[in-house]
């Protein structure tokens, strides 16, 4: 009787031990290593732990002062308007003093160039900190 019950245990567990073993390991990178995603691996978990470094910037730290507000919304609406990919239409643009600071995956390194080329002839930006990534 045992027997059977072990042997209904172990088909009933079979295929959740089977998918669990399929699974992909997914590890953080350390303070030297740039954190990847890969393919099909929604786990932005180093990204995240990046973005708490008090020195990279985040929305958060976009000023409020007329002049940046201004900056952004323009790259923002070019962005938009553009034929960008969503990847792209999504990036982080934050301005600080006239300083924009572009994070975010982009799909090509020639997307990553029109950006840049896009933001470098926008009036009122004194440097750009390109941090965009091609995925």
């Amino acid at each position: 009787m045992k027997k059977r019950m072990f042997l209904a245990a172990c088909l009933i567990l079979t295929p959740y031990l089977a998918s669990a073993a399929s699974e992909r390991a997914v590890t953080e990178p350390t303070a030297t290593e740039k954190p990847m995603v890969r393919d099909g691996d929604a786990s932005n978990t180093g990204i995240n732990k990046r973005d708490r470094d008090d020195k990279t910037l985040t929305p958060m730290d976009q000023m409020n002062n007329p002049s940046d507000l201004k900056i952004t919304q323009e790259i923002r609406q070019a962005l938009m308007k553009g034929e960008y990919s969503m990847d792209a239409q999504n990036i982080k643009v934050i301005t600080r003093n006239g300083t924009v600071t572009l994070r975010g995956p982009v799909k090509t390194a020639a997307e990553l160039e029109r950006i840049n080329a896009l933001v470098k002839a926008m009036p009122g930006i004194n440097s750009i900190d390109n941090q965009l990534q091609v995925k």
